[in-house]
């Protein structure tokens, strides 16, 4: 299949990587606001560049489109990358409320036999890989809590060649770390413990250049509550003094921890250390698209698998939009998704 790339930055350059390793997929073309980003594509991979949408699609035959731009232009490009019958993969944040809530964006996904991947691509990291197989090990019982950090001494700045300090400006980002760095650990938080939140409680705060960004928010203390009053704490910040990444799950009769690279898993009164790399001080995160890219492939031919896909992504999206409405005295707000946005009308 061939594709084009939507925003040619920093992540957009894992991408590229990812592509370069999977013999079913090529990229014909990119589309940049930026006349300096459009030179990127040209020089360093001899492809086209277009500033708009609309000259990409008549000049180039394509199967899928890959978003790659700040949140604020998602939707726009989805809708019509949909609308000329193409494939689309989003970068996350995936969905953000519109007026009608979601249900136009949903409406228009249902409605088109194409598939819609969200690329949540921390489920490719090799560690927590193989952490979500010793989750489903015999030996690990079941979830009864876990415990998520994220932190960064600052915002991920953005290319040098357009606003690269587009995190901190509300009306292209929609939020700050909660929107930006939210979406991964709640995505992840489903997927490594197989429970979907049902409410969650939040915090949130400037510990650091308030007055710089005093409309962004730099850290947020989230809890999440799942089936059988199961909780989930999601630590995030970009005020730490270093950069530094982890995940704990516990289980009945067993536990499993990743910091960084390093995977312990405790069964039976066995534990066991190990070291896994992966990347994470990469923030393009190149070596994990390889692996999401071939998912594509499979959902574009199994599409019935990407309604839990969909179901993922606005899980996702609830459970940030419950946090900031929590986040004015940390009371617990509801983030279950309604069945009728996702079942097609």
């Amino acid at each position: 299949m061939r594709g084009a790339i939507i925003g040619f930055g920093t992540i957009a350059m894992g991408h590229m990587v990812g592509y370069s390793r999977v013999e079913d997929l090529s990229i014909a073309a990119d589309v940049d606001v930026s006349k300096e980003r459009r030179s990127m594509p040209e020089e360093s991979f001899g492809l086209p560049a277009y500033s708009d949408f609309a000259k990409l699609v008549a000049n180039e035959t394509l199967d899928f489109v890959d978003i790659c731009t700040p949140p604020s232009s998602h939707a726009e490009y989805s809708d019509l990358a949909l609308a000329h019958g193409l494939h689309v993969l989003c970068e996350k944040p995936v969905f953000l409320p519109a007026a009608d809530g979601y249900a136009g964006q949903l409406g228009r996904i249902h409605a088109s036999d194409r598939v819609y991947y969200p690329c949540h691509v921390y489920k490719y990291a090799p560690v927590l890989a193989a952490m979500k197989e010793r989750i489903a090990a015999p030996g690990f019982g079941k979830v009864v809590g876990a415990h998520f950090r994220t932190l960064r001494a600052g915002h991920a700045k953005g290319v040098p060649d357009w606003r690269p300090h587009w995190r901190r400006e509300p009306g292209t980002s929609h939020g700050g770390i909660l929107r930006d760095h939210g979406p991964h650990s709640v995505y992840l938080a489903m997927n490594l413990t197989g429970l979907t939140p049902v409410s969650v409680s939040c915090l949130t705060g400037r510990l650091r250049d308030g007055a710089a960004y005093a409309d962004t928010e730099d850290t947020a203390l989230l809890r999440l509550r799942c089936e059988d009053d199961v909780e989930i704490a999601l630590h995030l910040s970009w005020a730490a003094g270093h950069r530094s990444t982890g995940y704990s799950i516990m289980g009945t009769s067993g536990s499993v921890v990743v910091d960084g690279d390093d995977l312990t898993y405790a069964a039976d009164g066995v534990v066991v250390r190990t070291s896994i790399e992966s990347g994470f001080d990469d923030p393009s995160h190149q070596e994990w698209f390889q692996r999401m890219l071939l998912d594509f492939t499979a959902v574009v031919a199994e599409p019935e698998r990407g309604r839990d896909l969909i179901r993922e992504a606005l899980t996702t999206s609830f459970v940030i939009d419950g946090a900031y409405a929590s986040a004015d005295g940390g009371r617990w707000v509801d983030c279950r998704v309604p069945e009728a946005l996702l079942a097609p009308a």
